[in-house]
């Protein structure tokens, strides 16, 4: 298996016997793995995910390193990376505002004019609180530089950008169940133990060139198949990512009354960039995986785990709540103090594997 460690663990990739990264095509295919949070505490991310990524990562003449050395990366946040397709990304490096969960407008970066976009989706991202699975499409195909924040995207600013930053994920928690992710024996899928994640990428025809329509997810633990939850907050329910749960989910999400004044009107992203067919395209063409362990000093990882996002959220509305974590927990400084109090912060990725609808577990 695969032990990252924080703070200090990187980022890591699968690469192939070529030292390329290794491409998965998931149409009419299941991923599984195991893994273990039992030490992630609320404001920590464990991820498995896959990007869109040049196979050899970029290599070229004023980029001889390439995929045997991690370069080339990309998502769907269109990161400001120091290095684009080989070249500095140094043109106008400089600081801008943000607005931080607490309203507060605040300096950060600095960055570089471009972004490095590319689909992404995300199998896990999970602490011991909370879990999510995330479908990330884009408007091009393979990888995209943007420049500006309606190309990049600018949520605050009411900019959908070449990707849809948000995502259409599914959170138990957030969907209305809380006692299914958790530590100890009352929750379905019990995070103090290792679990076993399977995802299937179900296409229109069941064929490997149909249109992605459903993304299914299950657990197995102590040898038992755990159904996802349901999606009880929802009108029309369901237990699975599919094109309707997302329209449902936005529409639910983000009715009148949830936003701050000013704020501009929340668009749907994923649909307005493709929705499951574009995500589909993308694993059709084949995709990276990277593994990771990160926090967000900035963010608190609310998105994730927060009793609620935003200073001015009620946690009473649909949606607000996507696990149990304190509003005012989740920097920097209390990761690095929980860890010198309680120990290693640590995930263990491992047993991966892909093949035929339920061929892996």
């Amino acid at each position: 298996g695969l032990k990252l460690k924080f703070p200090k663990a990187p980022r890591v990739y699968m690469l192939d016997a070529d030292k390329t990264y290794k491409l998965f095509q998931l149409l009419n295919r299941e991923f599984t793995f195991d893994v273990d949070l039992s030490t992630l505490p609320c404001g920590m991310n464990a991820a498995l995910y896959f990007v869109e990524m040049s196979k050899d990562g970029d290599k070229g003449a004023l980029n001889p390193a390439g995929s045997e050395y991690g370069t080339g990366y990309c998502d769907a946040q269109c990161p400001h990376m120091k290095f684009i397709q080989g070249k500095a990304n140094s043109e106008d490096w400089k600081k801008h505002s943000a607005k931080t969960p607490d309203g507060k407008k605040v300096m950060v970066g600095p960055e570089g004019r471009y972004g490095i976009c590319c689909a992404e989706m995300d199998i896990l991202e999970a602490n011991r609180e909370a879990g999510a699975y995330t479908a990330h499409p884009c408007q091009y195909e393979k990888t995209h530089v943007c420049e500006g924040k309606e190309d990049c995207g600018d949520k605050d600013e009411g900019y959908v950008g070449a990707c849809d930053k948000d995502g259409c994920g599914f959170n138990p928690y957030r969907m209305g169940d809380k006692n299914f992710w958790g530590v100890g024996p009352d929750y379905a899928v019990d995070t103090s133990k290792p679990m076993t994640v399977v995802t299937q990428f179900i296409t229109s025809d069941n064929t490997d060139t149909g249109d992605l329509v459903e993304i299914r997810r299950f657990y197995v633990q102590d040898g038992k198949v755990i159904k996802n939850s349901k999606a009880d907050l929802l009108q029309g329910g369901g237990d699975s990512i599919t094109d309707g749960l997302c329209d449902q989910a936005f529409e639910t999400f983000n009715a009148t009354g949830k936003h701050s004044d000013g704020d501009p009107k929340p668009q749907n992203g994923f649909k307005k960039l493709g929705g499951l067919k574009s995500m589909g395209e993308a694993l059709g063409r084949g995709m990276a995986l990277a593994m990771s362990i990160w926090d967000d000093d900035f963010g608190r990882m609310l998105w994730l785990d927060g009793e609620k996002g935003k200073w001015d959220e009620d946690e009473k509305d649909v949606g607000v709540q996507r696990g149990p974590c304190p509003f005012d927990y989740g920097d920097d400084k209390d990761m690095q103090a929980y860890g010198e109090k309680h120990g290693d912060i640590e995930v263990t990725f491992s047993n991966i594997k892909y093949g035929e609808i339920g061929s892996t577990y």
